[in-house]
């Protein structure tokens, strides 16, 4: 069997690690290169979002309550903010509705996701802020962003370029861990 090796047991204190939707630049920055994973690294494996789907309940609060202020986020295009509003009720901040990270292309692996961040169409505060980060966070990631825009294959190679590096963050090896025959279960027996 082939195949990257899987841990048997849930790691529990791990995944309170992994990045959040609502993590601001500056953590999502330091969560990535405590794995040595840099800014150009960062920001090509946040275009992942180019394919998925997120329930209205992860960004609810940029919609109608952005840092507790009773407004939504500033950096969301208003006719956007509309549309998301359709689907995600201020009456209902726990809905599990989803809504596509990439409307234009929600299906296709393309640099689509980045055209939406420069257009402040981002759907996750954590997408939008590697463009708007308050306090010029976003001074370094930005450039990124824009150029990916402008080249998919750039934003191809450097996407490839950092899977091959988190794929190389601590890999099982041996008879640690286990291939999965079902990437969802352990195996049995």
């Amino acid at each position: 069997m082939l195949g990257r090796r899987d841990g048997t047991a849930a790691n529990f204190e791990g995944a309170r690690d992994l990045p959040g939707p609502t993590d601001d630049l500056d953590l999502l920055r330091r969560k990535f290169s405590e794995f040595n994973l840099d800014d150009t690294d960062f920001v090509a494996l946040q275009g992942a979002h180019t394919i998925g789907r997120a329930q209205c309940r992860f960004f609810h609060d940029r919609l109608y309550n952005i840092s507790g202020t009773e407004q939504p986020d500033q950096t969301l295009d208003m006719a956007y903010l509309n549309e998301l509003r359709q689907s995600c009720p201020a009456s209902d901040p726990e809905s599990a509705a989803l809504r596509n990270l990439d409307p234009p292309t929600p299906d296709a692996f393309d640099n689509s996701f980045y055209g939406n961040l420069l257009r402040n169409r981002g759907l996750l505060q954590s997408d939008q802020g590697m463009l708007s980060a308050p306090g010029g966070a976003a001074s370094t990631t930005a450039p990124i962003v824009v150029r990916f825009a402008g080249s998919q294959d750039d934003f191809f190679r450097s996407f490839a370029t950092a899977m091959v590096k988190m794929g190389n963050i601590s890999p099982l090896t041996g008879s640690m861990g286990e291939i999965r025959r079902n990437c969802r279960v352990v195996n049995r027996g």
